[in-house]
């Protein structure tokens, strides 16, 4: 019977549509019969109630392979608040961190292309400066492009 006991409680609830804490002993003992019965006879009105947490595995797959975005609820069993607490700011701590690093990413990104369009605009007026013969402003822009020279 305590083998069975999740299984029972689901079938009790959801196809007699009885809670179980509302049943004497003996009244418990004659639906735990009546579930017997219909478990060894194979006459659930559904699987589930055969292997209750082997049912919950499979849709919990078949979710995950449809890609459901839906969350599940998940029964408590550890009622360690402060620990959970701690955990879930932990967590939110590491996701603030990654999050500063991906927006300075960003930024460094958005400024060294802009600096490179910069550099390339440059190198082209130095090109334009040479063809044109006007020597002194080539060789300004090729001061300004030189990193080892300070501006």
């Amino acid at each position: 019977m305590w083998n069975k006991r999740a299984e029972f409680t689901a079938w009790l609830a959801e196809v007699k549509q009885v809670n179980l804490e509302s049943l004497s002993n003996w009244e418990e003992k004659l639906m735990f019969k009546e579930f017997m019965e219909d478990h060894n006879t194979a006459t659930f009105p559904s699987k589930k109630y055969y292997d209750l947490e082997a049912y919950d595995r499979r849709m919990l797959e078949k979710e995950i392979k449809r890609g459901s975005k839906k969350v599940r609820v998940v029964e408590r069993t550890v009622f360690n608040d402060e620990e959970q607490r701690r955990q879930e700011l932990l967590i939110a701590r590491e996701k603030q961190k990654e999050e500063q690093v991906e927006a300075l990413k960003r930024t460094m990104q958005g400024g060294m292309a802009q600096a490179m369009k910069e550099q390339t605009q440059l190198k082209e007026e130095m090109a334009y400066q040479y063809k044109l013969g006007n020597f002194e402003a080539a060789a300004a822009i090729q001061r300004r492009l030189d990193p080892d020279v300070a501006m």
